[in-house]
């Protein structure tokens, strides 16, 4: 009870105030002595996801004073393998929530109540709610060093304000709280445009076709063509585009884009802010078969039939593009990054003849997902269940099998055909359940999970077999099958057992030929011990507690590692300090 409370107060806050938008006068630059560079901005769209806050270069190093942006209190401490690994969240006063990610250590206090709770739960990744009497904070107070934890690939700092009472996640640069050097207009890449049928009430989108742009000055295009673009009498643009930053090469991603059409606004695209249930709308925002290979935002310019309204201040018709035969309209497209530099993009279009309009040639006989309501379908081993809302428009399902012979394996062995489900391009909001039956005897059936089958090879979907199959919740279709795999994961100590530990912690490199890391545990005299893992370099660390493991006596240690589909390794050795 006293956790849920605690929940509350950070959700709150402390307060009633709610934070409608942000003043940058409220607070300070969130990390010391760097460069005051970036590596991503806010809401930049990622495969499943907007990125939800900045993240801070440190300059390639670890160590910088991570400092309170605000006067408040720490509400909640994380420590975690992936995601931000260790972070800090401070409820303020204004009613807005800061977050910051990737911390290498906290403050002695803090590491100290973190150290001593985790041992008394005997969690390796915890997530604590102090009291707001517990750290309370003033602005510019050092509470963390910088870090690199987590799932980082580099240093740096992921940084957040959110609104306290609802966690919607806002966008600091653009409201000016985090101000970046920018001189650089959006580059628009390439513009992509489809056309729109529709099959039994399924709307069918043709390959997109792509449209060659051409800078005429820093933030000023044309396309490359002089002569009128044809459209057909009902489509929408793909916008390709990416933003930079002065002084570094990351891209960034675009904070506005808009759409006019004979000076009439059909379409605005504003990235302020999202709650997290909402970040997942990012592959409706997107085009998400498009996006998944690309470095570049591939924006569409129309609203999905599942999307909300509210990513999108201005949306008449759906933005679609309805030119009747001959019929000339000029466009102009324009898109503003987060430090207010705008390029756009002005031609003329003009509707087609019928006979080149774009006919879907879909089969409609096949099921359709209205997304309405739930799907299921059982057919020979196989069954799907898809609930309402999982897809942003309604569409044909289709299916199939083939023998498994084709599939590339080493490690692990396949005993069931591969079933086709739809198509891995296919973006999904929520999870569908996949089962395929197999008969396995007993010793096999712990060691089994549904594989995903990419290019003929076979990775690791998930689940467990029960009565006779094995079943997943999974947010990407395609290609399963029944794998089973007995090869349990190897360690590899990267210290010398047979000699006194002189640092004050050890490390072991594990590896898996499948599943990957399930779950780890060590004892040291056959009492538990605290492990922190690092997902980026495949390590697990124990670091000594004096207090417990004096120097100058020897200790038996034991690791267990197992991994997904629960293969089992033991390490075990007497060490000496």
């Amino acid at each position: 009870m006293r956790r849920l409370f605690l929940i509350a107060l950070c959700l709150l806050g402390g307060i009633t105030a709610r934070a409608q938008e942000l003043n940058p006068d409220d607070y300070i630059f969130p990390v010391q002595n760097v460069a005051g560079l970036f590596s991503s901005n806010f809401g930049e769209m990622r495969p499943n996801h907007f990125h939800s806050g900045v993240d801070i270069k440190t300059d390639g190093v670890t160590g910088k004073s991570v400092i309170a942006v605000a006067d408040g209190y720490i509400c909640r401490i994380a420590v975690t393998p992936g995601g931000y690994g260790r972070a800090i969240y401070i409820a303020h006063p204004n009613g807005t929530t800061s977050v910051y990610g990737h911390l290498s250590v906290f403050r002695s206090d803090i590491e100290k109540y973190v150290h001593e709770e985790r041992y008394r739960t005997r969690q390796n990744s915890i997530n604590l709610y102090p009291s707001p009497d517990k750290f309370p904070l003033k602005q510019g107070d050092e509470f963390a060093k910088s870090g690199n934890t987590g799932a980082s690939s580099g240093p740096h700092l992921h940084f957040e304000i959110r609104d306290s009472r609802t966690q919607r996640t806002l966008n600091t640069i653009s409201s000016g709280v985090i101000r970046s050097r920018d001189q650089i207009p959006p580059l628009l890449v390439k513009l992509h445009y489809v056309e729109v049928d529709t099959v039994g009430g399924v709307p069918v989108h043709a390959t997109p076709r792509a449209i060659e742009l051409a800078a005429k000055a820093p933030g000023q295009y044309v396309l490359k063509q002089d002569a009128p673009l044809p459209v057909g009498n009902r489509g929408y643009f793909i916008l390709e585009a990416t933003d930079r930053k002065d002084g570094v090469s990351n891209t960034f991603g675009v904070w506005r884009v808009s759409e006019t059409v004979d000076n009439e606004k059909i379409f605005e695209l504003r990235i302020d802010g999202f709650a997290f249930d909402e970040t997942r709308y990012c592959n409706a925002v997107a085009c998400y078969p498009m996006q998944v290979g690309s470095r570049n935002e591939l924006i569409r310019l129309t609203q999905m039939d599942g999307c909300i309204d509210a990513f999108y201040p201005v949306m008449k018709n759906r933005a679609l593009l309805t030119p009747a035969e001959g019929q000339a309209q000029q466009v102009r497209i324009e898109a503003e990054d987060d430090s207010g530099n705008i390029s756009t993009l002005e031609f003329t279009i003009v509707g087609q003849s019928s006979d080149k309009n774009f006919r879907a040639s879909c089969d409609s006989s096949l099921p359709v997902i209205d997304n309405r309501s739930p799907f299921y379908r059982d057919e020979y081993q196989c069954s799907v269940e898809i609930p309402a809302g999982t897809f942003y428009e309604p569409i044909f399902y289709r299916s199939s099998s083939r023998p498994s012979g084709s599939v590339s394996v080493n490690t692990v062995s396949i005993h069931s055909p591969v079933f086709s489900i739809l198509d891995s391009t296919l973006p999904l909001h929520k999870a569908a359940k996949i089962t395929i039956q197999a008969m396995l005897p007993p010793d096999l059936q712990p060691h089994a999970s549904l594989g995903f089958v990419r290019n003929n090879r076979v990775s690791f979907a998930g689940g467990k077999y029960k009565d006779g199959a094995v079943s997943v919740n999974t947010r990407t279709l395609g290609e399963f099958c029944v794998v089973v795999d007995t090869v349990p994961p190897k360690i590899t100590p990267q210290f010398n057992a047979d000699e006194p530990i002189k640092s004050r912690s050890i490390s072991f490199k594990w590896s898996d030929n499948y599943s990957g890391l399930g779950s780890y545990t060590a004892t040291i005299d056959g009492k538990w011990v605290l492990l922190d893992r690092n997902p980026m370099n495949g390590t697990i660390t124990h670091t000594f507690d004096d207090s417990r493991t004096p120097k100058g006596e020897s200790y038996l240690f034991k690791l267990t590692v197992t991994d997904n589909c629960g293969n089992k390794t033991v390490w075990e050795k007497r060490i000496s300090r």
